[in-house]
């Protein structure tokens, strides 16, 4: 007598599954926000703290990011979606100033792979069909080409402000003022501000109306005529509000 063997559907499922691929996908997008992270730090020539932590975490999702592990992806897709909102404001802020190469270089990147990882993690929770995986990858390959030549476009279309004799230089750099405290007497004509970060920064006086935009890797200049006496200054870029410093402007 013949026999038949059943075959259970959970087989016939696991077969077919699309889990390992779409994890695949978010493992890439987990690997580009590592990047991103420590490209960063670079950048920035200093550490930035939640940052760093968000780079740490992506990696130690890497490893589990195979397999049928659907509810790693769910909690990779869920922690890159609380990463990417709690950095909005920055994130908008450098998406906003594409003339700021590097930072909004590196901000798209953590863009694209949060919503590589959120995508991918859900889709693969969800057994979702493996079909749009190669579409999504490479809408967002296309999204980033397409951004970061722009970006290049717009910074190298930006000018960078000439020193003029008379003035007193300040520098942006590892974002701080340097030097922190500055004192000019009557006889300066202006403050020239080179920015040497990758990030945009403003160099804001509010007491005196002063706010001056200053790209990443350029410069501007701001004249100076006021009483004599210490103003604050700041800089209003979000996430760099301990960026502080003094401007004394004797008789």
């Amino acid at each position: 007598m013949a026999t038949t063997t059943l075959e259970r559907p959970t087989d016939r499922a696991s077969e077919h599954s699309t889990v390992p691929a779409w994890l695949g996908l978010a493992r890439i997008g987990a690997i580009v926000m590592v990047v991103f992270a420590f490209a960063l730090q670079i950048t920035a020539r200093t550490v930035i703290p939640p940052v760093l932590v968000i780079g740490l975490v992506f990696l130690a999702f890497i490893p589990f990011l195979n397999g049928e592990r659907r509810r790693v992806g769910l909690g990779a897709a869920v922690f890159a979606a609380a990463a990417w909102l709690g950095n909005l404001p920055i994130i908008i802020d450098d998406l906003a100033n594409p003339e700021s190469a590097p930072a909004f270089i590196l901000q798209l990147l953590s863009t694209v792979g949060a919503a590589l990882v959120l995508v991918a993690g859900v889709a693969a929770f969800l057994r979702r069909p493996a079909r749009m995986i190669r579409p999504l990858a490479l809408a967002a390959v296309a999204v980033f080409l397409a951004g970061s030549v722009g970006s290049v476009a717009a910074a190298a279309n930006t000018d960078s402000a000439v020193a003029q004799a008379g003035d007193v230089k300040v520098t942006a750099q590892q974002i701080m003022w340097a030097p922190e405290d500055i004192v000019i007497d009557s006889s300066a004509t202006g403050i020239w501000i080179e920015n040497k970060d990758g990030v945009r920064h403003t160099f804001t006086i509010p007491e005196l109306g002063i706010d001056v935009e200053v790209p990443g890797l350029k410069s501007s200049r701001v004249d100076i005529d006021a009483a004599p006496g210490t103003y604050q200054i700041i800089c209003d870029v979000p996430g760099h509000q301990n960026m502080t410093g003094t401007l004394t402007i004797t008789g």
